[in-house]
């Protein structure tokens, strides 16, 4: 393979060099939209319980026959310095042992790394092929994904005695940022992972390849990313050459993904230059992806998709939501959003992880099948229960009412259009709560929807929160506005109003209206 590799490198850099067209033509008209789901590997490695079994590496695949889902997408290392294949330039899994890696209680996460990666570099058990030929006899599209810049390993211990620390940062100091993330400014840096990429492509990319820009996104030192965004174009040209130049072979064009911060602005900052990935068409997915390990329910796709019909591409783009603690009703509502923003296709980030219930990483529960089936497109969304947040919601955030008189205002993004849900009889109920840490019994508050003020004496009092049943006035598809003024407050403390949610249901069978059905039923 190792020759194979070089070889395509050679020629690729060759035709590039001669400014031979490399990029195979943008694909036109419509096509099928792909439901994508990124596991990073780790669960299937050596987070199960009990002696490893080869089979065990089935479960990623295994997990998702049946779904909706078209594309396992499969994080090719253990971090970005790992390898989960024989790798000639990244280090081999659980390269060498540290404290964290031995059995012992202070740091059990990594504690079968070590013993896991000799084990399989003894039984010479490629992970990433044994998982791409899985997914190939299930009648799955395979991706690996390459985390760019990850750096999970400058995290709780020190670099040096971290589990996740690879060969080359210990080597290259010199070549990181403030002695932190590795610093793209160096060409040594950009080949070492090029090097990678090459590998990837080489032997793994059977249907495509994914750059992840967000573990982490820091490349450059601070404030230095929109002068040197071209360093980075020119890796991500490369990987779309090296691609094409595959296809070239076979005849399967094979897609390019870029997992990428959540928006533009933050794109040109880190040294991400979109615009052009998208002009070129060097890229057909972009996915902005949550800045947090918690749901943003209004992560701006729309300035991405309008930059992608400015540019006449072909690119696509697709919202990667991630969530330690978001319940299915917060996945169905975050994805209403993102396909009303202009979303075709479907990404799952972390969906394996620890949600609002604590959960077994495989099998799927029941209740996590139906989500896979609901979060597929809009029409399989329809009818299904939703719980809307405000926009940008952190846990510590808020908006304090410092000032009696004076609106405070908290948007939040509704993508279901309710009016036509209530017109067409099946919106059960629509809840608006506004959670207020520190209110006391005797503020008095306003609460305004879209500059219309919902009757105080409708509400109720649950725990922190004022709820609102809508049985009038209903949310805009789109942007929305809450307001809360206080018009008289108890003493010196003030309110926070720490976020606001829309609660949801439906019946598709109808909603009753108190009215008797007269139509004989017969059965």
């Amino acid at each position: 393979m190792r020759v194979r590799c070089v070889a395509t490198y050679l020629a690729v850099v060759a035709c590039v060099a001669s400014g031979v067209a490399w990029s195979a033509p943008p694909v036109v008209g419509d096509r099928a939209s792909r439901f994508f789901y990124n596991d990073d590997g780790d669960r299937v490695v050596f987070l199960l319980k009990g002696p490893f079994h080869k089979r065990q590496l089935d479960y990623p695949v295994d997990v998702l026959v049946g779904t909706g889902i078209t594309t396992l997408v499969f994080c090719a290392n253990m971090g970005s310095d790992q390898a989960y294949y024989p790798s000639k330039v990244a280090s081999a899994l659980g390269w060498r042992e540290v404290e964290n890696t031995r059995r012992n209680p202070r740091f059990t996460y990594f504690n079968r790394l070590h013993e896991i990666g000799t084990m399989l570099r003894d039984r010479k058990i490629d992970v990433l092929g044994t998982v791409m030929r899985r997914a190939a006899r299930q009648g799955l599209e395979f991706v690996p994904s390459l985390r760019m810049n990850d750096t999970h390993f400058l995290s709780k211990v020190p670099p040096l005695e971290h589990p996740l620390t690879g060969e080359f940062w210990l080597n290259n100091r010199d070549l990181t940022i403030d002695g932190g993330a590795l610093d793209f400014t160096h060409k040594k840096v950009r080949e070492y992972r090029m090097g990678q990429v090459r590998e990837l492509i080489s032997g793994y990319a059977t249907d495509g390849f994914e750059m992840d820009f967000t573990r982490q996104p820091i490349v450059f030192p601070k404030g230095t990313g929109r002068g040197k965004s071209g360093l980075i174009t020119e890796m991500v040209r490369e990987a779309r050459a090296l691609l094409d130049h595959r296809s070239s072979q076979d005849g399967r064009r094979r897609f390019l993904i870029t997992r990428v911060p959540h928006t533009l602005a933050l794109c040109q900052f880190y040294g991400f230059d979109i615009g052009t990935w998208m002009t070129d068409n060097l890229v057909d997915y972009v996915v902005p992806s949550s800045p947090d390990r918690y749901f943003q329910f209004n992560m701006p796709l729309g300035e991405f998709v309008g930059l992608a019909k400015r540019a006449a591409s072909s690119c696509r783009v697709v919202a990667g939501p991630d969530s330690y603690k978001a319940t299915p009703a917060m996945y169905r509502a975050a994805m209403s959003n993102f396909y009303a923003m202009g979303q075709r296709d479907t990404y799952l980030f972390n969906f394996f992880a620890a949600r609002a219930d604590q959960r077994n990483y495989y099998p799927f529960r029941d209740e996590d099948y139906a989500l896979l089936r609901d979060l597929k497109s809009p029409v399989t969304l329809r009818g299904r229960p939703k719980h809307f947040l405000s926009n940008g919601w952190f846990p510590g955030s808020g908006v304090q009412l410092r000032e009696t008189g004076k609106a405070y205002s908290t948007g939040i993004y509704v993508g279901e259009d309710l009016s036509v849900c209530r017109a067409e009889n099946i919106l059960k109920s629509a809840i608006l709560r506004v959670v207020v840490q520190g209110l006391q019994k005797e503020d008095q508050l306003t609460v305004s929807l879209n500059s219309h003020r919902l009757p105080m004496t409708d509400s109720r009092i649950d725990g922190n929160a004022i709820c609102f049943e809508l049985t009038g006035r209903l949310p805009l598809l789109g942007h929305n506005l809450v307001s809360v003024m206080a018009t008289k407050f108890a003493s010196e403390k003030r309110p926070t109003v720490t976020r606001v949610e829309l609660l949801t249901e439906y019946d598709i069978t109808g909603v009753s209206t108190g009215v008797p059905d007269s139509t004989e039923r017969r059965d």
